[in-house]
């Protein structure tokens, strides 16, 4: 056998695309058609390059059209070799249905439009991470399982974080769906407890008028769960007392003035980072 010419040093291979400083995955906006306008459709399709794989496609879009006055927010995985996706038949997406996330989302990518490296940061910041996160989490199943705690009135929003948090890998109870048949209400909420990770709750004044919430959340500190409360700083500070003080020193999450990608991305980074340290 012939001796190779040199030696090869694998540490010295270059195994990601060309990059440049201003645009750290090469994200190529391939067609944006109607956002900013007041009515009608709209589609945002971009590609961007991740480790050894060019050009991974995904599409924002509010195609998905509930009725004359309601639609969905839509990230779709269009095309990923390392997600299997090759054809629109293997898509993989997610949707933000609620109407506070939704419209504030639409605003952000609305006001980043007019620049080409506003956009291209918009999507590096909120939307590249989920889909490398989903990406990572083919390999790597993550843990850590959710328990979302709020009232019936915020159903919407608690499911798009469900939504989301399902997307990226996690595993989440939420009442709706996953309420055991013929359960006692109490029973069930106290194993749920017991058996998740993280606690999430949107906190609002109708969220402590609400015996059944007290109790949920005075339960997951009590057992010491990890608990990430979100809600309007300013229309419950006063609420923050008693037996809920202790919640004045954790860091409240807004989506209404957070990205809520932004904010998905930061909850899953955090327990990423936590879970590790525990393996």
């Amino acid at each position: 056998m012939a001796l190779l010419a040199g030696k090869i040093d694998l540490s010295k291979v270059q195994i990601r695309p060309i990059q440049s400083g201003l645009n750290k995955y090469n994200i190529d906006i391939k067609e944006n058609h109607g956002l900013n306008s007041k009515t009608g459709f709209w589609w945002l399709r971009f590609t961007f390059d991740y480790r050894l794989e060019e050009k991974i496609e995904v599409r924002l879009t509010n195609y998905k059209k509930i009725s004359t006055e309601r639609t969905f927010l839509t990230m779709e995985i269009v095309k990923c070799d390392y997600l299997k996706i090759k054809c629109k038949d293997e898509m993989e997406s997610f949707d933000v249905e609620e109407e506070l996330a939704n419209l504030s989302e639409l605003c952000r990518v609305n006001e980043s439009v007019g620049s080409p490296e506003k956009l291209r940061k918009y999507l590096e910041d909120n939307i590249l991470p989920l889909v490398m996160k989903k990406i990572k989490y083919t390999k790597f199943n993550p843990q850590f399982s959710f328990f979302l705690s709020h009232k019936s009135k915020d159903k919407p929003l608690m499911e798009t974080f469900r939504d989301g948090l399902k997307f990226v890998g996690y595993q989440t109870w939420l009442d709706k769906d996953d309420m055991p048949i013929a359960a006692s209400l109490q029973g069930a909420l106290k194993v749920a407890i017991e058996k998740c990770d993280c606690f999430i709750v949107w906190l609002n004044e109708e969220y402590f008028e609400s015996n059944y919430c007290q109790a949920e959340l005075l339960y997951a500190r009590k057992l010491g769960k990890i608990i990430l409360p979100f809600g309007v700083y300013s229309k419950i500070k006063d609420l923050l007392k008693g037996d809920f003080e202790f919640l004045v020193d954790l860091h409240l999450y807004d989506p209404s003035t957070s990205s809520f990608f932004e904010v998905l991305r930061r909850i899953d980074e955090a327990l990423f980072n936590f879970e590790m340290l525990t393996i």
